[in-house]
């Protein structure tokens, strides 16, 4: 299965190479690289994030990367990679590199018929989420760095009588440092079959899918669904599914048991700025749901989302992005520019002049070695003015696991179910041409079924920047942590300083 797993990144990559080289003349394609490097200095009071025994740090960081964001007949998506070398001079932690990687593409390899999806990840994961939670500066025993991958083939196309078809394989995986926490490989098959006849629309879809964890046992499931959708106006769109589902993720033996599923859904699309989705349904594990909705105004960007599903394989968050507030300001930027690279360059020169970090997450997930059950509600608000910008994420979320009694090596070991709260409110100012201030807060909260099992983190971060020439930038900035843990409550200040330059 690794093996097949290696062969399909491998192939990938030859077709993304292959694609560029053949894709539309200058004229017509978009392309835009930007080599990057950085240059940090921290210096904490308490490097190795623990209480009673504070030791200080100044880490020396020095971050290369590069940019590239194409919009081409053969190749769409992005690719954004940090290369980061850290010097503690107390030596708290070791010298190390950290790779920081956010990818993702569609290729069309064949003339609009056969296409492949590639995306990867590599990041600083939290092992327990009821551990510390800070930065690459600390010596953070609490994160791992985590590669996942994803690469997808599919071709799609049309059949006779208005029959569209598409069948897609799927691959992906995850690698972590931790020794405590669980590789997973993960394949699978999807097909589909739809007809749009006027205002309704019949589709059938199939899909089959196995998980393979490394600390723990390999699962599959598979579904066959029906969905019949009826457009009752340009803005309303209902729909019904009923179908059976295949899996043994319920049974410790490994027994495929056999449910059936249903639900309903609707989608209502008032504007060109606002979209609304929902969807209910009943499955194996009990009720699953869906809503999403968004809103775009001339300086607001408004997005709100409550997914209750499985996760079978949690870990592979291939779902790359360049961040949320980057996301924000790419949404809000639309309709001003059209043009995807063009508006990644607006998006990078805002958050340049405003000393923002681009790639800010509303919230942080940890390692587990299963399929879990999760409810994730999630908010997002961006608000912009001539000189300022605001931002507020809210972020809660509940797991829990499907099976009692398996021990793997996580934190489901000792608690059946973990809940996370997150809030952040970011500010920034513009107070000239070239300089801003910002602030930012954070609070954090993990808790799960023991009273040592509980961990309230704010941040405050206080920062000034300015341009330093014109594509160079530098930046200092106050960090105020205090965690209240059951098992280690601790406190740090930091200062931190950064140099920016872009070729």
């Amino acid at each position: 299965m690794k093996r097949w797993h290696r062969w399909c990144c491998g192939a990938a990559v030859a077709a993304l190479g292959t694609a560029w080289a053949q894709s539309d003349s200058p004229q017509q394609a978009s392309l835009w690289v930007e080599p990057r490097i950085g240059l940090s200095v921290t210096a904490t009071d308490n490097a190795r994030l623990q209480a009673g025994q504070q030791q200080s740090e100044q880490t020396l960081e020095v971050t290369p990367g590069v940019r590239v964001v194409a919009n081409q007949a053969r190749v769409k998506g992005f690719f954004d990679y940090n290369l980061s070398g850290l010097y503690r001079m107390q030596d708290t932690g070791g010298d190390k590199l950290q790779h920081r990687l956010n990818t993702s593409a569609q290729i069309n390899a064949i003339d609009n018929w056969a296409f492949v999806d590639a995306s990867a990840t590599v990041s600083q994961q939290l092992i327990s989420a009821f551990g510390p939670v800070a930065g690459s500066s600390t010596t953070n025993a609490n994160q791992a760095q985590t590669a996942t991958y994803r690469v997808s083939p599919s071709v799609r196309g049309q059949f006779p009588y208005g029959v569209k078809y598409e069948a897609r394989y799927n691959v992906q995986g995850t690698k972590t440092k931790s020794n405590a926490r669980g590789d997973s490989d993960t394949q699978g098959w999807a097909g589909r079959l739809s007809r749009q006849v006027g205002s309704a629309g019949w589709s059938l879809s199939a899909d089959q899918q196995e998980v393979d964890y490394d600390s723990g046992r390999t699962t599959e499931s598979g579904t066959v669904t029906g969905r019949f959708s009826y457009a009752w106006s340009p803005q309303w769109i209902t729909g019904l599914t009923i179908g059976r589902e295949t899996n043994d993720l319920l049974t410790p033996d490994n027994t495929k048991k056999s449910y059936s599923n249903y639900g309903v859904d609707l989608i209502w699309r008032p504007s060109a700025r606002t979209t609304l989705s929902a969807g209910v349904n009943d499955r194996y594990f009990g009720r699953g749901h869906n809503l999403s909705f968004e809103h775009r105004a001339a300086r607001t960007v408004v997005r709100v989302s409550d997914v209750r599903d499985v996760l079978t394989s949690p870990n592979a968050n291939v779902n790359a992005t360049l961040g949320t507030l980057y996301d924000l300001l790419d949404a809000l930027y639309v309709t001003l520019e059209p043009d995807p690279v063009k508006r990644a360059q607006l998006v990078q020169a805002d958050l340049q002049s405003w000393g923002l970090p681009g790639d800010l997450l509303v919230s942080q997930s940890f390692l587990v070695s299963q399929a879990t059950l999760q409810r994730r509600q999630q908010l997002s608000v961006l608000m912009t003015a001539r000189r300022g910008t605001f931002t507020v994420s809210y972020a809660r979320g509940h797991s829990s696991r499907l099976l009692n009694n398996l021990t793997l090596g996580d934190d489901f070991d000792s608690t059946s179910q973990i809940k996370t709260n997150t809030l952040s409110f970011l500010y920034a100012h513009r107070l000239t041409p070239v300089t801003s201030a910002n602030a930012s807060y954070a609070l954090q909260r993990s808790e799960g079924d023991l009273d040592t099992q509980r961990n309230s983190q704010y941040t405050l971060t206080l920062g000034i920047t300015t341009q330093l020439g014109r594509r160079t930038s530098g930046s200092v900035q106050v960090r105020r942590l205090h965690s209240n843990s059951g098992l280690n409550p601790y406190s740090e200040s930091a200062l931190v300083g950064n140099i920016l330059h872009r070729f």
